[in-house]
């Protein structure tokens, strides 16, 4: 699942997840690798019915994805990740934000292959580390009914750090396997300079 619902405020350009690179909108790129990965039909979390219409005329209706508005009753990530969680039928959800442009299967890929195939030993969530010991919860696969569980310990402007704290088992998987190709995945962006570094970045490897 996407989250889409933050109103881009560092961003001048406007909403974040229909910013291009390469040709493409943010949230398209995203999209593609979750749908690479996972093969399910995505789930788009906004905030408002307009960064719904928007973000609907951008997407393929092939693709076949899902809108959900984020949950009331909390603000930021945690609203969204709610509503995905009480949307979906699949056991476990990837969640990732729109500002996320070099999102890579291959990363997405690492990470979810974490999740033990007998039920009983499986974590609550799978959550990345970098190598210096940065979380990134917004990279992270999550079992969808211990985030439903969870409703009840988490309060209006709550952070996904709130989220955590009242998981029970969380995984944090320092992935040392391809370390390159997981940074630029987690990479989030959030101004202008940010997209140039980045959009910089791409053209560079395009021409090597």
């Amino acid at each position: 699942m996407v989250l889409a619902g933050g109103d881009s405020r560092r961003f001048d350009a406007g909403d974040k997840a229909l910013a291009t690179l390469d040709g493409e909108t943010f949230i398209e790129r995203v999209l593609g690798e979750l749908r690479a990965s996972t093969a399910q039909p995505p789930i788009v979390a906004v905030r408002t019915e307009t960064q719904r219409k928007q973000l609907r005329r951008t997407i393929s209706p092939s693709w076949d994805g899902r809108f959900v508005l984020d949950d009331g009753s909390l603000t930021g990530p945690l609203a969204g990740l709610l509503s995905a969680c009480e949307t979906a039928s699949t056991p476990w959800i990837f969640a990732v934000g729109c500002d996320m442009p070099l999102l890579d299967s291959r990363a997405i890929d690492k990470v979810c292959v974490r999740v033990p195939r007998d039920a009983e030993r499986a974590p609550e969530a799978v959550v990345p580390v970098s190598q210096h010991g940065r979380r990134e919860p917004l990279h992270a696969v999550y079992r969808r009914s211990a985030i439903v569980n969870c409703r009840r310990h988490l309060s209006n402007g709550d952070s996904f750090n709130a989220l955590l704290t009242a998981l029970d088992d969380v995984d944090y998987a320092v992935l040392n396997e391809l370390p390159q190709l997981v940074r630029l995945s987690v990479t989030n962006v959030n101004t202008l300079s940010e997209l140039e570094r980045v959009a910089t970045s791409v053209e560079g490897k395009r021409s090597d």
